[in-house]
């Protein structure tokens, strides 16, 4: 049974319950001959569509999350590959880096493509340790100052801002390693 013919017999069965209730209404609730034939009719129609029609919405509805999950694991797949070339982009980058600085070349031109020595930093935060240090304060001021207990409370902030503070500098470390800038060939206009 196709989408199509689920909206159909819904319709029909929609119409088959209005043309019911008026005859039922039109006769003071007496059960005609007429109004038999229509609850035959809405009862076919009842059971086509709890059964045909409830499996067919089913194998639509399950193939629809079969789809899905497919997305998302190719997504997970994906997203592994990318995080893997962005690994072995890094490396490369990093073995330039050292061939500049072994060399001593502080840039270098090639035919194609052009590279320059950089010191990559990366800053981060212990966040498990400013959780430790002030979350438990936090809620409990935030609690204190009315907020439900349904709602949680998180600390949010950066790794600069945690520099700057001479208190919280311990928390941020930065971790540096000898790259390269790269420099790739414009495209060609079309």
């Amino acid at each position: 049974m196709h989408y199509n013919d689920i909206q159909s017999a819904m319709a029909a069965l929609y119409h088959a319950n209005e043309n019911f209730n008026a005859i039922m209404e039109e006769n003071g609730g007496e059960l005609t001959p007429e109004a038999e034939d229509l609850e035959s009719v809405k009862n076919a129609l009842a059971d086509l569509l709890t059964g045909e029609g409830i499996d067919s919405l089913g194998r639509w509805l399950k193939s629809k999350e079969d789809e899905k999950a497919m997305y998302k694991a190719e997504k997970a797949v994906a997203d592994r590959r990318i995080k893997s070339v962005d690994k072995t982009i890094d490396f490369i980058k990093q073995e330039i880096g050292r061939v500049l600085r072994l060399t001593g070349q502080e840039k270098v031109k090639g035919s194609f493509y052009s590279f320059s020595q950089f010191t990559s930093q990366k800053t981060s935060f212990d966040a498990e340790a400013l959780d430790d240090k002030f979350l438990d304060m936090v809620t409990e001021a935030a609690r204190n100052a009315g907020l439900p207990a349904s709602v949680d409370v998180a600390l949010k902030t950066t790794a600069g801002r945690l520099a700057a503070d001479e208190n919280l500098a311990e928390l941020v470390s930065v971790d540096t390693a000898e790259t390269c800038k790269f420099t790739k060939p414009k495209k060609a206009e079309e």
